[in-house]
């Protein structure tokens, strides 16, 4: 079945997220300080609430201090060649009046700006994984930030090793947006009108 597209459609796109897998595994390999600036403009393009732009990024690429902040995150399984740390400075969150910890716009633009930096790494043939298991005040007095900076979420950054499984196997089918969409009330369900989706 043919669907017409919409002016400014792009396959690319919508080829990778569907390519987009978590990178569990990295080569020694460096990511380039180029590749670590364009994954660092997807991130400020994403949506901000307001647009208040009340989050920094830190890049990490120092090999002794990537496996210290490995040791204090049990959701690294590896150390990676970059990390990019989002932090949410708390006095621009005070300048904006943005209440950190009770607003949850300011997870809500954690995420938006991790998805855009996945999708630039998976555009650029780089792996990511993200860390949210990570003691804050310790990963805080390793990367020796300042009070004024809540790590939030750690993106892990390399050129994607071969995985091993490391973890039990997923579903053997993945969901589908049919399987986890409802339209016009909670629980009606629609088919799409293409294989694609």
């Amino acid at each position: 079945m043919s669907v017409e597209r919409s002016e400014g459609y792009s396959e690319h796109f919508f080829e990778a997220i569907r390519a987009r897998r978590v990178s569990r595994r990295f080569t020694s390999e460096p990511v380039s300080e180029h590749d670590i600036w364009l994954i660092l403009d997807a991130a400020r393009r994403a949506a901000s609430a307001a647009n208040v732009r009340i989050h920094r990024f830190l890049v990490v690429r120092d090999p002794r201090r990537l496996r210290l902040v490995r040791m204090l995150s049990p959701g690294m399984l590896a150390v990676p060649q970059a990390l990019i740390v989002i932090c949410t400075d708390l006095e621009a969150a005070a300048a904006a009046e943005v209440q950190v910890g009770k607003d949850d716009s300011v997870l809500v633009d954690v995420g938006t700006a991790a998805m855009n930096m996945m999708l630039a790494a998976q555009a650029l043939g780089l792996g990511s994984c993200p860390a949210t298991s990570f003691s804050r005040s310790a990963v805080a007095e390793v990367l020796e930030l300042p009070a004024r900076a809540r790590p939030e979420f750690m993106l892990q950054l390399g050129h994607p090793a071969p995985e091993k499984r490391i973890l039990p196997p997923g579903p053997k089918r993945r969901l589908t947006a049919a399987d986890l969409s409802y339209w016009e009330r909670y629980g009606e369900r629609r088919e799409p009108a293409s294989s694609d989706c």
